[in-house]
């Protein structure tokens, strides 16, 4: 439990990825209390996403960042992906960070 609160690793890695998935347009999310990931949600237009697997790869080979597909939790939508938070807080924030500039020009083909 004291890895949850203020100073404690779990919350200190959440609370980085927050800061930066809030700097992405088009990404959304709810907080969670006690886990090691999120599943935030990609505005679908706004990319022209129709496939989150591709969503995927393409981002993978676009910053060498790799996170899950919703489609591999069975979410029908191509609209969410699994992002695990156990990097420590700069790493996670750095990454994201990479995310967020590589979508600034992203659009799936």
């Amino acid at each position: 439990q004291a890895m949850m609160v203020p100073g404690g690793r779990i919350y200190e890695q959440r609370e980085a990825t927050c800061r930066a998935l809030d700097q992405i347009p088009g990404i959304t999310y709810t907080k969670n209390h006690a886990a090691f990931y999120l599943f935030p949600k990609v505005d679908v237009k706004k990319f022209n996403i129709t496939s989150d697997k591709q969503f995927a790869m393409d981002v993978l080979h676009g910053t060498n960042i790799l996170f899950i597909p919703g489609s591999g939790f069975d979410w029908d939508a191509p609209d969410h992906f699994r992002l695990v938070m156990l990097p420590d807080p700069d790493t996670m924030y750095d990454a994201i960070m990479r995310i967020g500039k590589f979508l600034e020009t992203y659009r799936q083909a």
